[in-house]
């Protein structure tokens, strides 16, 4: 009896063990025709963004003995016409798969050139579309690269995922949906989920005034002005369709382009820039004296990482010139091709870099009326230098260099007692008046004219406007005057004038008495 009880209880346990072999074989289910899908997802992208997702092979795959056929791969009908013709040694998929590496240079222009075929239809694939949700924003960071797509019931093969319509630029991703086997399980498995690995370059685009002895952009009209702007090279593979590549500039109707000094140059890491050369390298377009265009030739600065451009320009002497306010602008513009294997498909930033100028403005008046005055003429310092300007209209000047044509130190106010100063930088300037209105005294003291702007907004820190125009009343007084004839004055001066007679008159009787005397003796 016990060794029947024994029987039955190993008996049980070879029951319980087969039991729970199965339901292990269950757990690792084998690939059938309902399970062989699976969901791609693509993250780590702009919001926004267009994803497509292009087949590009399936995967052979016997299911009644649970394994990968011989032939595992085959291309999709189109995409071997297609490389038949320009790729007959990867005609089997095999052979692609055993020789080319991933990520390899020649992996890069396979992908490229098929990608670049997709896109203009000489290879038809339908693809599976996204668009992540949002907007895409300029600047790029990588708080903003939070863009998520997912494709699902994918089928088993070879997927080329391509990515438009964002600031960056998208190069081929390749993600393989394909059968591995768990050594484990002793089974052929599709992972729960494939993610893309995406790859992309972030062009950007800067401007900034690069006078290193300015601490704030804000100029007169005298100086010369340096800007640079440094863009980034985005990476356009050999299968692409459309590499355009331009920066160029605008410039408000207060600055003025000096094209002379425009300068390309081309910078990898930070290296020292190489300056390119025209024609070679870029073509140029300039339209008069408030902007230009720099053309790049591609295939000639793909090594660079970034290129750089400097120029000079200066704020034009009349009233063109913003004083204050809203400044003057220049904005520099990256065009690029956004989406390489789509021709003719361009995206654009923008930065922009503002320049302030600033003014005076003097009200001669009559110290004690308050009357304006005309006549008066003045001259104008900065840290004991006498300071040159031209004149645009009766009262209104602008800064100047001492070479300019027309230059002049002597500042006329006009009929109406104004003097309007402009294109002056921040600082302490010194008013001296050199000529007072006719009947008045000149002025003995100067008077401080004091210009900052700490917020660098065109408003004056002691104006509640902004107008950037510091406001001056330069009052006289008018000169000495003689007393009225027949006032009370000139009885004053006659009586006085009387008493001085007569006691010369009496001290000259007594000096002659005196000198009979003498005589006499």
């Amino acid at each position: 009896m016990k060794e029947k009880k024994s029987l039955k209880i190993i008996a049980l346990i070879i029951t319980l063990i087969l039991v729970v072999m199965g339901l292990n074989q269950q757990a690792f289910a084998s690939i059938t025709t309902t399970t062989n899908t699976k969901n791609i997802t693509v993250s780590g992208i702009e919001a926004g963004v267009k994803v497509s997702a292009y087949q590009l092979t399936t995967v052979n795959y016997d299911y009644t003995a649970d394994q990968p056929q011989a032939v595992p791969y085959t291309w999709n009908s189109s995409v071997k016409t297609w490389v038949d013709a320009n790729y007959s040694a990867y005609s089997d998929p095999e052979n692609f798969y055993k020789n080319v590496t991933s990520n390899s240079d020649e992996a890069k222009e396979f992908y490229s050139a098929l990608a670049g075929a997709i896109k203009a239809g000489t290879v038809t694939l339908t693809a599976k579309t996204e668009t992540a949700t949002g907007t895409a924003s300029y600047p790029v960071t990588d708080e903003k690269l939070t863009g998520t797509v997912t494709f699902t019931g994918c089928e088993m093969g070879t997927y080329l995922i391509l990515i438009e319509n964002g600031y960056m630029v998208y190069t081929p991703s390749v993600i393989n949906l394909t059968p591995e086997f768990n050594k484990t399980s002793n089974e052929w498995e599709l992972p729960d989920s494939m993610a893309v690995t995406v790859k992309a370059t972030k062009p950007q685009v800067t401007k900034n005034v690069t006078d290193t002895a300015k601490v704030k952009d804000n100029y007169s009209t005298k100086d010369v002005i340096p800007f640079t702007i440094v863009a980034d090279i985005p990476t356009y593979l050999t299968g692409s369709l459309s590499k355009t590549y331009k920066v160029g500039d605008t410039l408000s109707n207060g600055l003025k382009l000096d094209e002379s000094t425009i300068k390309v140059y081309g910078q990898k890491g930070s290296g020292d820039p190489v300056e390119l050369t025209k024609t070679t390298d870029y073509t140029s377009s300039v339209t008069g004296t408030t902007a230009f265009e720099i053309d790049f030739k591609y295939d000639q600065i793909k090594n660079y990482d970034k290129v750089r451009i400097t120029y000079s320009a200066s704020l034009e002497k009349e009233t063109a010139t913003n004083i204050g306010g809203a400044g003057n602008t220049n904005t520099a513009k990256l065009t690029y091709s956004n989406n390489p294997y789509v021709a003719d498909s361009t995206q654009t930033q923008e930065t922009s870099n503002t320049v302030f100028t600033y003014g005076a403005e003097i009200t001669k008046t009559d110290k004690t009326s308050g009357e304006v005055l005309s006549g008066a003429e003045f001259e104008l310092t900065k840290d004991s230098s006498k300071l040159y300007f031209v004149k645009t209209a009766d009262g209104v000047y602008y800064q100047a260099n001492s070479s300019d044509t027309g230059v002049t130190t002597t500042l006329v106010v006009d009929n109406n007692g104004k003097l309007n100063i402009f294109g002056l930088d921040e600082g302490t300037y010194s008013l001296t008046e050199k000529k007072a209105p006719a009947g008045y005294n000149k002025a003995t003291e100067s008077k401080e004219i004091k210009i900052t702007d700490a917020n660098l907004d065109g408003a004056l820190d002691d104006e509640t406007g902004s107008t950037g125009i510091y406001k001056l009343t330069f009052p006289n007084t008018k000169g000495f005057q003689l007393p009225v004839t027949g006032g009370a004055g000139t009885v004053a001066f006659v009586a006085g004038g009387v008493v001085f007679v007569g006691l010369g008159i009496a001290l000259l009787v007594i000096a002659i008495k005196k000198g009979k005397k003498v005589n006499e003796k």
